[in-house]
């Protein structure tokens, strides 16, 4: 709550100072008694989501018999202030208000603001807020695949020219040869962001390099802007020095190959130019750039993404569809090609229904809750073969779109929208940046410094986890493990790194994860155990599970379950489990107190199980024993299944690999080694081959 109190008692002298003084301190107890009063009321308030999408009813949630003690409003407004809903309520009010429809607003990150009516908070000084971070999607989502390519492109591109983003909504008028509607004053303020070095810089002058390279021999290009264009590309800090000195941060590495990509770039276009920070020719700088990329890549291709999350997969595909039209090098092509399809195959094996659900390590940007609806990734997946959503992340889905010199291969769109009647297991092994430089001759020294994904895969939900990851150490606020349902049918557990757990969820860092478990999965069976320090300002742990995406759900000390459509979780946990009821993450947080804690993820689905109502049965059936950190469970097969903080996963007494040799091994991926140098995906059929070595 973002609170701010005043007194309007003004100071008098002389023989009324007793008297001013007397009333003073009366007008100040009355207005702190005002504030209280709003404030008792507006954290008794609630959203039941953090994100809002399609024909979702925003919608402001009161608890029972709770009335509204005075006149108040409520806005829907973006960060720069512009205001799109509200809602003046009166003394005396109960029920749920509603705000209107994700759907009429434009996508974006919004705040939700209660206040006090305007005569209370400008006239009489009760200067009282509660700001509640949600996004907005106007886009429905694609469960199934649909249309062709060329019909999603034009969807794509009509949806980003109605949002409210400047530069993506200007290449896709460029694009669309709808010159007559583009706005030079959006252009030149996205032209300012990259020069002032404004958030998400990098893509930013990536797409106005793309723009560039396209459309500024159009006799109908803005000329207006192209002096601050030129001045903009020509004079930005492409080198890693400069650039950490001018934005006050160290670069990392998929921003590395963002920055050498656009220098690469920056030179084609101007060779023969000087640039102002180097004092050397565009030619130069292509150069420089060009023996950046290809080692970046021929890694990349062979052990793997540093950081395979979606916010850094989104980054590295618009990297990767600029530097594959326009680059002037074969060599650049031929692996940039090789390496899109890898991500590509990546995302197609870790979604489910469009929504990208591996563990990721690092934590969405801004802090944000995974949500198949806001994810980086929605566009690329709907773009490319038709599950997902269009939101405000434009810079990936534009990008490729844009993009002529690459075409996806259909077996990659197949293996992410037609999954077999059986389930499939997989593993990925991913180079750490502390093993990039070694990973020619890695070894089992470097097992520790690799990033290890399990993969559980079914036609109803998908669990995927970073086995065994850096255990009780303080994690870079991503999550360990994922179970998605859904879109919105999310579920994981974490220690909370937020150091203010009264602040609003979604944004600010509220879900981003402090200590890291010990992780082991066994197909749909996955144990995380928490060891956090006596010290530990929190002293629990907490399962993001929201129950307004749940058909059912049901909430014990022990077990909790829910199920969405045909698929079905029970969460399992060592110290009794609560759903919390009120605050920031109402309804949506469970919570387990204790230092030393496991948690139990059982995944069932209606093929395997039957109803709910036995999967539940069946679970309760099973045996559950846990000291402190070590587990035992028996599982639905029959398998017993334990797990300490020390030692291997046994199932039936036998260890279990939770670290695998391979870079990519399951049924539809295998490659041969890590670091490897050809990979083999097969879908029924078909089949493609991706080599590293060769491009």
């Amino acid at each position: 709550m973002s609170t701010e109190t005043r007194s309007n008692g003004a100071h008098q002298s002389n023989s009324d100072t007793v008297s001013s003084a007397s009333d003073s301190a009366d007008d100040s107890a009355k207005l702190a008694a005002r504030v209280q009063l709003f404030e008792s009321f507006f954290e008794q308030l609630y959203v039941e989501k953090d994100v809002y999408a399609y024909e979702d009813r925003i919608v402001v949630k009161w608890p029972r018999k709770l009335e509204a003690p005075a006149d108040y409003n409520f806005r829907l407004q973006l960060s720069d202030g512009r205001i799109y809903a509200e809602s003046e309520g009166r003394e005396g009010d109960n029920g749920d208000r509603t705000l209107g429809h994700a759907v009429s607003i434009p996508d974006g990150e919004y705040e939700l603001i209660l206040m006090p009516s305007p005569s209370e908070y400008y006239v009489r000084g009760v200067r009282v807020q509660r700001r509640i971070p949600l996004s907005v999607v106007r886009s429905d989502y694609r469960t199934e695949s649909y249309g062709t390519y060329v019909e999603r492109q034009i969807e794509l591109l009509r949806h980003a020219v109605s949002g409210d983003d400047g530069l993506y909504s200007e290449i896709a008028k460029m694009t669309l040869g709808w010159w007559s509607r583009n706005n030079t004053r959006k252009l030149a303020a996205a032209v300012d962001s990259v020069a002032g070095y404004e958030e998400d810089h990098l893509v930013r002058l990536i797409a106005l390099l793309g723009m560039v390279s396209r459309y500024s021999e159009n006799d109908e290009f803005p000329s207006e802007i192209r002096e601050a264009l030129d001045d903009c590309i020509t004079g930005f800090a492409y080198h890693q020095q400069d650039y950490a000195e001018k934005t006050g941060k160290a670069i990392d590495d998929t921003e590395s190959l963002l920055l050498a990509a656009c220098e690469l770039l920056a030179g084609q276009i101007y060779p023969d130019r000087q640039f102002p920070y180097s004092r050397q020719t565009g030619q130069w700088h292509r150069q420089r750039a060009a023996e950046a990329v290809l080692p970046w890549l021929q890694r990349a291709a062979t052990a793997g993404f540093v950081d395979p999350s979606s916010h850094c997969l989104a980054q590295l595909l618009t990297a990767l569809s600029h530097l594959i039209d326009l680059a002037d090098s074969q060599e650049i092509w031929d692996l940039a090609a090789v390496v899109i399809d890898k991500v590509l195959v990546t995302l197609a094996l870790d979604s489910f229904q469009g929504v990208y659900g591996a563990g990721q390590i690092t934590a969405e940007s801004g802090g944000a809750v995974p949500n198949g609806h806001v994810s980086p990734v929605a566009g690329v997946a709907r773009l490319m073969w038709g599950t997902g959503a269009w939101n405000r992340h434009m810079a990936a889905p534009v990008s490729l779109c844009c993009c002529q010199g690459y075409q996806l291969p259909p077996l990659i769109a197949s293996l992410a929208t037609e999954p077999g009647p059986a389930a499939t297991w997989a593993s990925e092994r991913h180079a750490l940046a502390a093993a990039c430089d070694e990973s020619k001759t890695a070894g089992d020294d470097l097992l520790s410094q690799s990033l290890h994904k399990a993969i559980y895969r079914t036609p109803d939900y998908l669990l995927s986890s970073a086995q065994d990851f850096q255990p009780g150490q303080s994690s870079q606020g991503g999550q360990s493990w994922q179970a998605t349902l859904d879109a919105d049918a999310i579920v994981f557990v974490n220690h909370p790194g937020a150091h203010d757990l009264k602040q609003e969820t979604h944004r600010n860092g509220y879900w981003r994860s402090g200590r890291l478990p010990r992780v082991a999965q066994h197909r749909d069976l996955l144990i995380a155990l928490y060891a956090l320090p006596d010290t530990d300002p929190s002293g629990f742990t907490r399962a993001y599970f929201p129950t307004f995406a749940f058909d059912e759900h049901q909430v014990g000390k022990e077990w909790t379950f829910a199920a969405k459509g045909d698929a079905y979780i029970a969460l399992g946990c060592s110290q009794p489990i609560e759903l919390v009821q009120d605050g920031p993450a109402a309804l949506r947080e469970l919570r387990a107190t204790g230092h030393n804690v496991a948690w139990i993820c059982q995944m069932g689905r209606k093929a395997d199980y039957g109803s709910f109502a036995e999967f539940r049965k069946r679970v309760l059936a099973a045996r559950f024993v846990c000291d402190s950190l070590s587990v035992s469970y028996r599982p639905l097969q029959g398998d017993t299944v334990t797990f300490d903080w020390n030692g291997p996963l046994l199932v039936n007494g036998e260890a279990q690999p939770l670290h695998g040799a391979n870079h990519y091994e399951g049924p539809n991926c295998v490659t041969d080694g890590w670091p490897a140098t050809q990979m083999v995906v097969v879908h029924g059929e078909q089949a493609i081959q991706l080599d590293f070595a060769g491009g």
